[in-house]
């Protein structure tokens, strides 16, 4: 049993080693502003996850760049499942970040977002 949970403590802290060079990275991008055109709530990722808040929102965005359109996905802090429900109105706009070489390659970074939606986002 405990080579499963010192597998799986590895694998996290190199998802986690993995994201934080990406958000490294995404933070030179260029900025975008995308439009949320889909919602959804969802069971809380585990990292973000605690007693009480256990759903996350998952919005979908689209933006465009020299006439193309580019999409991708963000996702909330962990809420309620009641805050999540009633967050999930209208088309906001996102600030986005995209990579100039392939912008299908998208970040949203939280502290580009403050203050802009009804709720946090997680940097990813």
């Amino acid at each position: 049993m405990a080579g499963i949970f010192l597998i799986d403590a590895i694998s996290r802290r190199l998802r986690r080693k993995n994201r934080e060079k990406k958000l490294r990275l995404a933070a030179q991008w260029p900025l975008a502003q995308a439009e949320i055109n889909h919602w959804q709530v969802l069971s809380a990722d585990e990292e973000v996850a605690s007693p009480g808040v256990t759903y996350q929102i998952e919005a979908g965005f689209h933006f465009k760049i020299n006439g193309e359109y580019y999409g991708g996905y963000l996702r909330s802090v962990a809420l309620t499942h009641h805050e999540a429900e009633s967050k999930t109105t209208g088309s906001p706009s996102v600030n986005i970040r995209y990579n100039p070489a392939n912008p299908d390659e998208t970040a949203v970074l939280a502290e580009d977002n403050q203050g802009n939606l009804s709720f946090r986002v997680v940097s990813g």
